[in-house]
């Protein structure tokens, strides 16, 4: 059996026929047409909403917030039919503006905003980066039900009409992408992204991966809302990031259909667990804060005491904008939460990602990275181990695990929905 890995330079892994190796990918999904032309169905026919043509109606100010480009939603194919209906409206180029949802990321470059949303877009319109730590960007818009702050990109309280684009595949932190969450944590301030994403840590995996509705959604779509999320465009993506499905209306009632198709489509039946799993993380593969998308999924099916081995290029290595994991290294959970409420973690979201990571690479298994852009000291400050090609790694992996292992290869785990049967 060999495996080939979606990256340029790196060698292909051959499985010995004498291991009990099984390969897990996402099935086609059954579609008459790909393409654009699934979005402009959903605009169309909009959920619980009126066209957006009618939405615009009358507006001064329209904003247009996309998510970046650590994310392969296809934006730039779809974009003009959102302007066609603005349009309609008789809204004016002059009129819209563009907000990258970076959330905590770095900023884009005009190139990859150029890539992003088109050179003719970039051009001709204004185009923003999000920068969440920045206080003069942010407006306070009131609290949630829940008493959690909200503090929002100005850009977004000075617009009349708020449209949200993205996509949406399963994600551990809150069940699925998409939706609200292009706002929240996409265009938030530190504490609104704080707060968010806290919510998560004492919440099972279980009860939120592959779940449409749970206690993160909720906060998710309690802050949007209060925001002024009005109209959203999601689309479902297969894994060459062919458009294969679109919904679009309100952000509550079309995201939750669009679940409901990303679970047919990024489901993978896994019928147990395995003493090592190797996955590679493509698209998320910028840096490490993305790969670990999939090693989340990766760690649904690893057997306790085995081994993920995680094959990512990270060629800005940990994380740009969050250097303090290459100087903590992750722990186990307890001694995390005490350094974010002893204030050693700055913030809260950095304490999130680090609770995920050793939920999987320090209490359950031990992670083996295979990357280019990231060192074997750097792995090991850590505290993982790391290995120069695939082929070492299972060396290593078969050392740490003993013998006769059973080996799942996971592709495209990053945005994999594993349905693992727990029993087993």
């Amino acid at each position: 059996m060999v495996i080939v890995f979606p990256y340029t330079g790196t060698q292909p892994l051959e499985i010995l026929a004498s291991y009990d190796a099984q390969i897990y990918d996402m099935t086609p999904y059954p579609v008459e047409e790909k393409g654009p032309g699934h979005v402009r169905k959903a605009l169309a026919n909009p959920i619980q909403s009126r066209a957006l043509s009618d939405l615009a109606h009358g507006k001064k100010r329209i904003l247009i917030v996309s998510d970046d480009i650590s994310r392969p939603t296809p934006v730039a194919q779809f974009l003009p039919l959102i302007l066609g209906e603005l349009q309609i409206a008789g809204i004016q180029h002059q009129q819209i503006c563009f907000l990258m949802a970076l959330g905590t990321h770095r900023h884009m470059s005009r190139a990859e905003m150029e890539t992003k949303l088109g050179p003719e877009i970039v051009r001709n319109y204004q185009v923003f980066n999000h920068d969440w730590e920045n206080p003069d960007c942010l407006e306070y818009v009131g609290d949630t039900g829940q008493g959690v702050p909200v503090w929002i990109n100005k850009l977004v309280t000075q617009s009349d009409l708020v449209i949200g684009l993205g996509s949406i595949m399963p994600i551990d932190i809150c069940g699925f992408t998409g939706g609200g969450k292009i706002l929240v944590p996409g265009v938030s301030g530190p504490i609104t992204v704080n707060e968010m994403h806290w919510n998560r840590v004492d919440v099972p995996a279980a009860a939120v991966l592959g779940q449409t509705e749970n206690p993160i959604r909720s906060s998710i779509d309690s802050l949007a809302r209060k925001a002024g999320l009005d109209f959203i465009v999601n689309v479902i993506l297969n894994t060459k990031d062919e458009i294969i499905g679109c919904v679009a209306g309100d952000m509550a009632a079309a995201h939750q259909q669009g679940c409901e198709i990303a679970k047919k489509v990024y489901g993978v039946t896994i019928p147990h667990k395995y003493d090592i799993v190797i996955a590679d993380s493509y698209p998320f593969d910028i840096e490490f804060w993305q790969a670990n998308k999939a090693l989340d999924n990766a760690g649904e099916v690893v057997k306790k005491g085995g081994v993920v081995i995680l094959v990512t290029p990270c060629h800005e290595g940990f994380s740009r904008m969050h250097p303090e994991i290459l100087e903590m290294g992750y722990h186990p959970i307890p001694r995390i939460k005490e350094m974010v409420h002893s204030g050693q973690i700055k913030h809260k979201v950095v304490g999130v990602h680090m609770c995920q990571v050793s939920s999987v690479a320090v209490e359950k298994a031990k992670l083996i990275l295979v990357s280019t852009g990231i060192t074997r000291q750097q792995a090991e400050r850590v505290g993982f181990h790391w290995a120069a090609t695939p082929a070492s790694a299972l060396h290593m992996a078969l050392k740490l695990v003993g013998t006769n292992p059973q080996i799942a290869v996971l592709k495209n785990a990053a945005r994999m929905l594993p349905l693992v049967d727990k029993g087993k």
